[in-house]
């Protein structure tokens, strides 16, 4: 993955945020993904509503990955519509993840290891194994996306290119 492009994000003045040369560093915002538990993510309905529901997901190679059964409501709407948004939890340090989803069938076994790694040391209770994602997964890859850690000093956006 490339590095993304970095500016501030765009806050109306009337919000407080001050004039300032400082950013979030996206090795913040990596670390965080890498640690955080709990993932929301925002689908589409059809008719335009938003569907959010709390998933577990690994931050790997740049991408986030989620599992879910092709039954879920969620994971069909995804199917219909890959543009989701991806938020982590947090009064404070936000971050939110623009982003297009793929619905992976298979995973070649290099990455089918990492994510097993990556599971292991975030949900050591599952006991997930290589196996588990070999079979399949989702794949978030990132548009956009918007953090700050100190809301009046440092939102940052982060923007990919198509691809990269």
């Amino acid at each position: 993955m490339t590095e993304p492009r970095v500016a501030r994000a765009v806050i109306p003045a009337e919000y407080g945020v001050k004039k300032s040369n400082r950013f979030v560093a996206w090795s913040q915002v990596e670390e965080r993904l890498t640690r955080e538990r709990v993932y929301w993510i925002v689908a589409v309905h059809d008719d335009g509503r938003p569907h959010v529901r709390p998933i577990d997901g690994l931050y790997v190679d740049g991408t986030i990955y989620v599992g879910g059964s092709p039954k879920t409501r969620w994971v069909q709407l995804v199917k219909r519509h890959p543009k989701v948004t991806v938020h982590l939890d947090g009064p404070t340090e936000i971050l939110v993840w623009e982003g297009e989803a793929e619905i992976l069938m298979g995973v070649q076994d290099a990455l089918a290891e990492r994510l097993a790694a990556a599971s292991k040391a975030k949900y050591p209770e599952y006991g997930t194994t290589a196996d588990d994602y070999r079979n399949g997964v989702i794949a978030i890859r990132p548009r956009t996306v918007i953090a700050w850690t100190d809301f009046a000093t440092d939102p940052t956006r982060f923007t990919f290119e198509p691809g990269s």
